[in-house]
């Protein structure tokens, strides 16, 4: 049951309304973001090896980025129109490229199906409750994002284990963190739904 208001133009402009005051948490988004880049950093730095300059270059970059992002935001330099309409969705292709970077550049080697599946699982979380859009499009972004995670990871293991690999144990675990990021953002958002 979906609650709404009677005539269509007082829940047209409800809608328009819930989502500038959600345009003030996108700034949230940017900073979680931006302390990602700042772990990735950090660890890269602390065990640091020669295979770590990747990460900490594509790290350093996307932390350029946020805080360019954030700047621009914060200070209102971008036009509104811009700021509602594309920033959101580039952010969270962006944040999107960090974790597909973070998690081919630092667990090349031997991956595991819990890989960046934490990250995944609270940007998915953040997704739902930062992103000033409908939540058709968010649910649209963050299962194609955990869709794409799942399958990466999924492909990769099995190349990697093809004699060892308990194919339905794996299936079972990557869709299941992937059902149940987007299930607890949609609940999370049930007023919207």
């Amino acid at each position: 049951m979906r609650l709404t208001f009677v005539p269509e133009s007082l829940e047209n402009l409800y809608q328009t309304y819930f989502r500038r005051q959600r345009h003030d948490t996108l700034l949230v988004l940017v900073v979680f973001a931006a302390l990602f880049d700042c772990y990735v950093i950090i660890t890269c730095t602390v065990l640091y090896s020669s295979d770590k300059l990747a990460s900490l270059l594509v790290a350093g970059i996307g932390l350029a980025v946020h805080l360019l992002l954030f700047v621009l935001c914060r200070f209102g330099l971008v036009p509104d129109k811009i700021s509602q309409k594309v920033i959101p969705y580039s952010l969270w292709v962006l944040i999107a490229a960090q974790i597909f970077s973070y998690l081919g550049l630092n667990f090349s080697h031997s991956h595991e199906a819990s890989d960046t599946v934490g990250w995944q699982a609270f940007f998915t979380f953040s997704f739902f409750i930062t992103l000033p859009l409908q939540l058709t499009p968010i649910v649209l972004i963050t299962g194609t994002t955990c869709g794409v995670h799942t399958l990466v990871l999924g492909v990769t293991i099995a190349q990697q284990q093809q004699e060892q690999i308990n194919s339905m144990a794996l299936v079972q675990q990557v869709q299941g963190w992937s059902f149940l990021c987007n299930l607890r953002g949609a609940l999370y958002n049930q007023g919207e739904l």
